[in-house]
């Protein structure tokens, strides 16, 4: 069988020996379907976690698509501004060793557990958090109450 060139992830050197199948549509068009594709971005995603020397502006692009985050939202995650993500992902700039091992780390855990939209969600708090609080880093007075067994903050 031959191997697939898999270019619509955005990268350029995946390949696929088997998983794939090549059928024509009724217009005569080629399609392609590829077998348990949430399970190929999972390994793709592991292998650029893993990958030694910083991250290509593909690579990020490919993990920012796969996160579901806009370069805003990235940009924001990481506290940077939108314009560093674009630069990255043109090849213009090369992402600091801070952003490329934050997210990694974020991404590792995003493949790593059932609970992804939950660290999404998180993170999402967190970056909105400091945006919130940007202006005033002095969060003052902190009143903590117990309930249930469990600590929190008083409303």
């Amino acid at each position: 069988m031959k191997k697939y060139h898999y270019t619509e992830c955005g990268l350029k050197n995946i390949y696929l020996v088997n998983g794939f199948k090549i059928t024509k549509n009724k217009s005569g068009e080629k399609e392609i379907f590829i077998h348990d594709i949430h399970g190929l971005h999972r390994t793709i995603g592991m292998l650029l976690v893993s990958k030694h020397g910083p991250l290509s502006g593909n690579e990020i692009k490919f993990i920012r698509t796969t996160l579901d985050l806009s370069q805003k939202t990235l940009a924001r995650i990481l506290g940077l501004n939108y314009q560093s993500v674009l630069l990255w992902e043109k090849n213009k700039s090369t992402i600091s060793k801070t952003a490329d091992h934050l997210l990694r780390a974020l991404f590792f855990a995003y493949l790593n557990t059932k609970k992804s939209k939950a660290i999404y969600d998180k993170i999402n708090e967190i970056a909105d958090f400091d945006a919130a609080t940007a202006a005033n880093s002095n969060m003052g007075k902190i009143e903590l109450e117990e309930v249930s067994d469990e600590w929190r903050m008083v409303a």
